[in-house]
């Protein structure tokens, strides 16, 4: 069983990867011409990774899986958009190119942001947040995009996440707690089992 979420995480880190630049040597070029541009495009796909090492370092594989659900419906919701609006006023991109709304870039980067801050809280999901603001940023500043793209594809990123991402249980959580009742003093314990 742990065979199979560890081929799901690999499975989906080859797909983050095949997003990106494929070529070591433009990806550097890149950083030196234009680092904000990079940075969208490093954090497209970075994201989505950091999002799968957490599930994985924590042990939570019903996590891993819940995000690869998320990342898959998140890309086919906004591919789907994309060809939808393509020969529309809302397909243009600003610099004359197609497929412009949503931002898949964006999506991408926020997939991860609120996946986490769904399953594990605010504290995981908002460094995440933090990036994905900046690759919105950056296609909207490289002309990439327009800002209701990247709004969009954010919106779809955490609507997809609030429908399949449930909040994580540590199985191994243990509460100890005072208890007073008017006759009876004691100690309560309970244990918190994942479902």
């Amino acid at each position: 069983m742990r065979s199979i979420y560890l081929g799901t995480a690999l499975a989906m880190a080859v797909a983050a990867c095949g997003i990106g630049t494929a070529n070591a040597e433009s990806i550097g070029k890149e950083w030196q011409d234009d680092p904000d541009l990079a940075a969208g495009d490093t954090f497209q796909v970075l994201n989505p990774l950091i999002a799968v090492g957490v599930t994985l370092y924590k042990g939570d594989y019903q996590g891993t899986k819940q995000y690869a659900y998320n990342f898959a419906a998140v890309f086919a919701a906004t591919e789907a958009l994309k060809y939808s609006v393509d020969h529309t006023r809302w397909g243009t991109r600003p610099n004359g190119g197609n497929e412009s709304f949503p931002s898949g870039h964006t999506s991408a980067a926020c997939s991860a942001a609120a996946f986490l801050s769904d399953r594990y809280g605010w504290q995981y999901g908002a460094p995440l947040y933090a990036t994905a603001l900046f690759t919105a940023y950056s296609r909207v500043d490289e002309h990439y995009h327009h800002w209701r793209d990247v709004i969009a594809g954010c919106a779809l990123s955490w609507g997809v996440s609030k429908l399949i991402t449930t909040p994580y249980v540590d199985a191994s959580r243990v509460s100890v707690a005072p208890m007073m009742e008017p006759h009876a003093v004691g100690v309560q314990l309970s244990f918190a089992f994942a479902p």
